[in-house]
């Protein structure tokens, strides 16, 4: 059973959903951002940005290579928040 990856802000638009299905293969958190920069090279430049955040479980991921992703775990990308 694949998990989901909830989106955020620009991100949801540039996906045009509020969540996609969870990469085949995403391990680590850090193996989840190479493979949708794999998969969504039009968007490799927003996805690589360190201000794109990763989150899982509603916690920020500090160590994205050291952060395993299971099917159940809450996931999340955070773009940077800007507002006026």
């Amino acid at each position: 059973m694949a998990g989901t990856v909830l989106l955020f802000g620009r991100l949801k638009d540039a996906f045009g959903a509020s969540s996609i299905e969870m990469p085949e293969g995403a391990g680590t958190a850090a193996e989840l951002r190479a493979l949708l920069i794999s998969a969504n090279p039009d968007l490799a430049e927003t996805l690589r940005s360190k201000a794109v955040r990763i989150a899982v479980n509603q916690e920020l991921v500090a160590d994205e290579a050291g952060t395993w992703i299971m099917h159940t775990d809450e996931v999340a990308l955070l773009p940077p928040l800007s507002g006026g």
